[in-house]
């Protein structure tokens, strides 16, 4: 017979188990923390496990304060067959069946007797680990009997959980459906509190046609004054820069100009009346002179004498005007500073 749930060669059947799977670890494993926040508080009524393992959430005030609380009693160990197994962990899919074959081939007991609780401990990329417990249900109801403090409380309604290992496992079949039975309200309660806010998130964002026409149209306006802004503040940019530009132009030339016009003054000043200037030539910070003065010599040392000179030489003797009586003379300097 054909498989029904498969599709094009792909067991759809199995990615069902898959998905059973993936919400069980969600709502029951240990490793996203909702069983341990939701999940009520049992009393113990006997013992003190809250040491040995969070996961049962037990409380040891056993005074029937609360009517409402779950109870549960620890069934000692002794009474019941506890083992470890390691499995695979592609088997952790089909892990209630393969355990069903498990106790069902490890029971002392009889099968009617039988009552049994398993509980996943760890897993890894390879293997799984689950605590098994087996016991006898005539006993386990004989016990609850003689722990029981309230006649007005059904053996029924009591939890029972034994150790396995180091772990505490709660056998099926008793007082199990109470403490669930709280736990799916309170995840009804949640999914109806992430819905009313997915609900009031989508409402935000479906926010009314008029009013986000007057907003783009708002926006638009806006967009458009800034546009022009813009362009104004782009056009004055472009000035500044071209006037820094010319700026930059203009020092840079300027940067590298000799100062003639101070260093003229300077030779004005040193130059008395008695002395005359024929020719005055400039080559960068070289200056040559020529003239005539009554005592070239005297002239020569003034400029030397002033510090405002250096290199200062005279590339010819000095010669005497027969017209005028007056020393030629022709003078080299560099000229460093003006006054």
């Amino acid at each position: 017979m054909d498989n029904q749930w498969s599709l094009f060669g792909l067991d759809l059947g199995r990615l069902v188990d898959m998905a059973k799977l993936a919400l069980q670890q969600l709502f029951w494993g240990d490793e996203t923390g909702i069983r341990r926040r939701l999940y009520p508080t049992a009393s113990l009524v006997n013992g003190a496990a809250l040491d040995l393992d969070q996961y049962a959430k037990f409380s040891c005030d056993a005074g029937y304060s609360d009517p409402s609380q779950p109870l549960a009693v620890l069934f000692p160990a002794e009474l019941s067959l506890a083992k470890t197994i390691e499995l695979p962990v592609e088997v952790e899919i089909d892990l209630a069946e393969a355990l069903f074959f498990e106790i069902a081939s490890h029971s002392p007991f009889p099968d009617e007797d039988t009552c049994s609780g398993w509980r996943l401990i760890s897993r890894d990329s390879t293997a799984i680990k689950v605590a098994l417990a087996i016991a006898s249900r005539s006993s386990v109801m004989s016990f609850i009997e003689a722990q029981a403090q309230s006649p007005q409380t059904s053996l029924e309604n009591y939890e029972v959980w034994t150790e396995s290992g180091s772990a505490l496992v709660q056998l099926e079949g008793f007082g199990d459906g109470a403490r669930r039975a709280v736990y799916y309200q309170r995840l009804f309660g949640m999914g109806r509190q992430l819905a009313l806010v997915t609900l009031a998130a989508c409402l935000l964002s479906a926010l009314p046609a008029a009013l986000l026409a007057a907003r783009s149209d708002q926006l638009s306006g806006v967009l458009e004054m800034t546009e022009l802004d813009a362009k104004a503040a782009a056009s004055a940019r472009a000035e500044m820069v071209a006037l820094e530009d010319k700026v930059l132009a203009a020092r840079g030339f300027f940067s590298d100009r000799v100062p003639y016009d101070a260093w003229l003054n300077t030779v004005a000043e040193l130059t008395p009346d008695s002395v005359y200037l024929t020719r005055l030539g400039l080559e960068g910070d070289r200056l040559t002179i020529s003239g005539m003065a009554v005592n070239a010599a005297e002239y020569q040392t003034t400029l030397a004498s002033s510090g405002l000179v250096n290199d200062l030489s005279a590339p010819s003797a000095f010669t005497r005007d027969a017209r005028t009586g007056r020393e030629r003379f022709t003078l080299t300097m560099r000229l460093t500073a003006s006054r």
